[in-house]
């Protein structure tokens, strides 16, 4: 019957596969896909080459805490900042925290964006994020078990789909560090505008775009200037 419904399989499992882990899950969280593990790959990546594997990092958005796990999992001298603005979010988000062993490495934070972390302006060594991306007229049109099941808040990014992360390129420069990493995932088709966000800004350089391994235009990477 759940299934006629169109309620999705990890819902009515309510757990998911995610990198190396088996996370819960509900109706108050995206379920994370297998693309987005890519970003915990360009993380590392960006880590190692600039050294930024310790410090501060900004999980924005977490959900489920998949991103936020997946860091802590590869960058055991950093402490994850892992914020969402739904609280029913972030229970699921500490339930997988606690019981996978990383409530010590990994700081949860009920907030909308940065703003829970304005007493560590400056110091993030980097920001993941997998933001809400969808223009608000498509969401209507996706899957049912995305429109009836998964929640519209962590799916809609305003008219463009954009919202959230000019956002998050207009703030950033003011919480990472000179050579920060800004990292992304974004919707097929938004690659050059995001490009072009972060270029305007003036606070980014090194800007890169990477596809998924369908070899769409899924994630950016940017460092803010030195």
């Amino acid at each position: 019957r759940r299934l006629q419904e169109r309620l999705p399989i990890q819902d009515i499992a309510g757990v998911t596969p995610w990198r190396k882990f088996i996370l819960a899950v509900s109706s108050a969280v995206l379920i994370p896909r297998p693309e987005t593990e890519i970003l915990i790959d360009l993380a590392v990546n960006a880590a190692e080459s600039k050294g930024l594997q310790s410090g501060h990092w900004a999980d924005l958005g977490t959900g489920s805490g998949a991103i936020a796990l997946g860091l802590a999992e590869v960058m055991t001298n950093a402490t994850i900042h892992a914020g969402d603005v739904s609280a029913e979010a972030l229970e699921v988000g500490k339930s997988n925290m606690e019981s996978l062993g990383f409530g010590e490495q990994v700081k949860l934070y009920l907030g909308d964006w940065w703003k829970p972390l304005e007493f560590l302006q400056g110091q993030f060594s980097g920001m993941v994020s997998n933001p809400p991306y969808i223009p608000s007229d498509t969401v209507l049109t996706l899957q049912p078990e995305v429109v009836k099941h998964e929640p519209h808040l962590a799916l809609d990014g305003g008219m463009d789909g954009l919202d959230c992360i000019r956002h998050l390129i207009a703030l950033a420069p003011d919480y990472l560090r000179p050579g920060g990493v800004w990292l992304i995932e974004m919707m097929a088709g938004q690659a050059e505008t995001v490009r072009e966000l972060l270029e305007n800004n003036g606070n980014y350089s090194d800007i890169s775009i990477h596809a998924d391994l369908a070899g769409i235009e899924r994630f950016a990477v940017a460092y803010v200037n030195m």
